[in-house]
């Protein structure tokens, strides 16, 4: 891989998505919590990760756009297909959970955690590859030179917040992020301060991903059996890094880059049901039209965040006005 010239090298996108507002996909989600010590049916009914607002739609549009040398799309889902997909287009690549998972009793998954701690067994996925979900959004151009220098090396992307250390404590994702860094001290026993990976697309090397598998079996294994999120998961994006920048194996030239957020290169929203906070955010991210856009949902299911919920998809369809070759014909979106 080092010796090949990266300007050229064929480079996928991977999404996750789901549909989070289909009855059945909810019905599957309230039957299955009750297995989980984190999740119940409450929460099962009315989580936010899930609500699709249309975001996948103008995120394919900002790649089609701004990365128009991405080679294929791999969109991961549970078996749903926006209705809107073109999926005849031949840089479009459905792939289901069924293919990359080995053992189907640990499905449905509702665990993002444990879906990306298999997305190295997508078919047909290029060497290297883009993970994105679908609430990124390109709004300038982006190139391979940005994530690989040299050929060999890598840049990555974090946010100045420093990661949660104590697996014992907070919400269960922060103890996740603690519980990343615990199984990876056999890499790297001299816990240094590290940094939140922002919310950008991220380049991942699959051949490392098996790699790491093979180092962490158990781990991997665990994650992969957690059907909702669980304070015991691997942290894909953090294992990762933590050893492609901190193990000798590992020292190619590699980069880690703080993006400042609320800039031209980075924005970061976290919408709620404060609705003119949010939209200020909306009306920021607008006028900046930052390389990288991250628009995190956690609106509540009703109330006033139906006008921010509102806000946001006008916010999206002036940013991306246009249709991209991954939509149907006459799509009217």
């Amino acid at each position: 891989m080092a010796n090949k010239d990266f300007t050229e090298e064929e480079i996928d996108i991977v999404y996750t998505w789901v549909d989070g507002g289909d009855p059945l996909f909810i019905s599957a989600r309230k039957r299955f919590a009750g297995q989980s010590a984190f999740c119940n049916a409450g929460q099962a009914s009315l989580d936010n990760h899930f609500r699709d607002n249309g975001e996948l739609l103008y995120s394919l549009r900002s790649v089609e756009r701004f990365a128009p040398w991405v080679r294929r799309i791999h969109i991961v889902t549970n078996g749903q297909v926006p209705a809107w997909l073109n999926t005849d287009c031949e840089r479009i690549s459905l792939v289901t959970h069924e293919q990359i998972f080995s053992d189907p009793a640990r499905l449905p998954v509702f665990n993002s955690n444990a879906i990306e701690s298999q997305l190295h067994r997508i078919p047909g996925l290029s060497r290297r590859f883009l993970y994105m979900n679908d609430d990124l959004f390109l709004c300038r151009p982006i190139y391979r030179s940005g994530y690989i220098n040299g050929g060999a090396g890598q840049n990555f992307f974090f946010d100045s917040i420093p990661l949660h250390e104590d697996c014992h404590y907070g919400s269960v994702h922060d103890r996740a992020y603690a519980y990343t860094q615990m199984v990876a001290k056999q890499l790297q026993p001299d816990i240094t301060k590290r940094y939140l990976p922002s919310h950008c697309p991220q380049l991942y090397d699959r051949e490392i991903l098996f790699h790491l598998e093979d180092l962490f079996p158990e781990a991997f294994n665990e994650t992969a059996s957690h059907r909702f999120r669980d304070p015991k998961d691997i942290v894909l994006r953090i294992l990762y890094f933590i050893y492609i920048l901190e193990t000798s194996e590992q020292n190619n030239g590699h980069k880690p880059l703080t993006l400042q957020n609320y800039s031209d290169e980075y924005m970061f929203l976290m919408l709620d049901s404060h609705v003119l906070p949010s939209i200020r955010s909306l009306i920021a991210a607008y006028r900046h039209r930052p390389r990288f856009l991250c628009i995190n949902d956690d609106i509540e299911a009703s109330g006033k965040g139906g006008m921010t919920s509102l806000a946001c998809r006008q916010l999206l369809k002036w940013l991306f006005p246009w249709t991209s070759e991954f939509e149907k014909r006459n799509n009217g979106s």
